[in-house]
């Protein structure tokens, strides 16, 4: 099995042709771009439909974009098929096209399997009856009902902080959530160094730090902080104000939770994207089967009563379901392949790129404290990747040291 350090990008065939292999860190540093642009598109598309509909059904909304995570399945077939096709071309006898899909179902079926029985060994220990079985053999039931478990309770987990931040809109300014839901990295390095035993190191403390200040200094320079703040003279408008912090609270601690829980329960020793990526079509289908029920409860309660967008806001919303496709599965990528902090410091890039769009689209210069914030939270993401790219390299040596004892140690710079 190859070690943790590397990306295995293209499987090695069955002839045991070599193929080329990618570091974990650049392959989720690619991954980490994707997800970047696709929240980018993202949010200008959230914010065109607030603005331009009174569409607010929160969990309608985010329960039609779940269901779009669906579409990463067959996405990730055309992409190991076009693989399975690149591969195939320095092959005397070229398999015909049907061969070539066969092949490539029979590589995804056997990947999944194999990776699904790891990861149930991973968590569970190793099954009572102590049976090998190969990848061709079906998948006993046990390991059937850890799958569905495991996705159900994925589902549920991500759901959870969804909601809360579409709740929050409504009660607090959006720079004062920004600053909050931010906060995610902290919460997924302490829930890292609880529940994967991530030790305490302050290169990473440090690059945590800079990238919360950063995000709080961008907040400070917005006008609508300050206007929030001083209009919640009355009591209801501070009542609102402190259960729209607690929920934004709620949502970033628990979008933390599910990134490490994730990086713990879901991610094989062998991570690898298609295996991701299936999981997020799992997460998709888990949704449209079982995450429709709260929406009859919603109606019912009046919380939140069930009605159907018009056709443009439909495919406003389906537009919004793509991007969160993207930027979910990419995300997911990111958590399995590295960990869950380099996943939420990674993203607070985001804030800077949306504010350079914010440029280009309205023509409004950014002010000096948005730059600095910028600064800092590049900064703060340049000192986790270098923290982490010396760990895989020593991950690395370590694991070439084990393979052959008597070999020399590695000098890696």
């Amino acid at each position: 099995m190859p070690n943790s350090a590397t990306y295995q990008a293209l499987p090695i065939n069955e002839h045991g042709i070599q193929v080329r292999t990618y570091s974990n860190s650049f392959v989720a540093t690619a991954m980490l771009i994707i997800c970047i642009f696709s929240f980018v598109l993202q949010t200008e598309l959230a914010q065109y439909v607030q603005k331009t509909s009174s569409y607010h059904k929160p969990y309608l909304i985010l329960y039609i974009g779940h269901c779009f995570y669906i579409a990463m399945g067959p996405l990730q077939f055309i992409l190991e098929l076009i693989r399975s096709h690149w591969r195939s071309r320095n092959q005397q006898e070229k398999p015909n096209f049907g061969q070539q899909i066969r092949d490539t179902w029979s590589f995804c079926n056997k990947h999944m399997k194999r990776s699904l029985i790891v990861l149930e060994t991973q968590v569970r220990g190793p099954p009572l009856d102590q049976q090998p079985r190969l990848p061709s053999q079906p998948l006993p039931a046990h390991t059937i009902w850890f799958g569905f478990w495991t996705l159900l309770i994925l589902s549920i987990l991500f759901t959870v902080p969804t909601y809360l931040w579409y709740l929050s809109v409504n009660l607090i300014s959006m720079s004062t959530l920004t600053v909050i839901f931010n906060t995610g990295c902290f919460w997924a390095y302490l829930f890292s160094i609880w529940m994967l035993g991530d030790s305490i190191q302050l290169s990473k403390l440090i690059a945590v730090a800079l990238s919360i200040l950063g995000v709080v200094v961008m907040t400070l320079d917005q006008d609508d902080l300050v206007n929030s703040t001083l209009s919640a003279r009355d009591f209801s408008s501070s009542l609102s104000s402190v259960i729209g912090i607690l929920v934004a609270v709620g949502s970033a601690l628990s979008y933390g939770y599910y990134e490490v829980h994730y990086k713990k329960f879901a991610t094989p020793p062998d991570a690898s994207v298609l295996f991701a990526n299936v999981m997020t079509a799992g997460i998709g289908l888990v949704t449209l089967l079982v995450l429709w029920i709260p929406i009859p409860i919603l109606h019912i309660t009046g919380f939140e009563p069930f009605e159907l967008p018009d056709l443009h806001t439909f495919l406003t919303i389906a537009a919004i379901g793509l991007m969160s496709v993207v930027y979910n599965a990419s995300m997911m990528c990111v958590i399995a392949l590295v960990s869950p902090v380099f996943a939420a410091v990674g993203v607070m890039l985001t804030i800077p790129v949306v504010a350079v769009v914010d440029v280009l689209v309205t023509g409004v210069m950014v002010t000096w404290m948005t730059v600095l914030g910028s600064i800092f939270i590049l900064v703060g993401f340049y000192i986790l990747n270098k923290q982490i790219s010396k760990e895989e390299a020593q991950q690395l040596d370590a694991t070439t040291l084990n393979a052959d004892p008597d070999r020399h140690p590695l000098v890696i710079a």
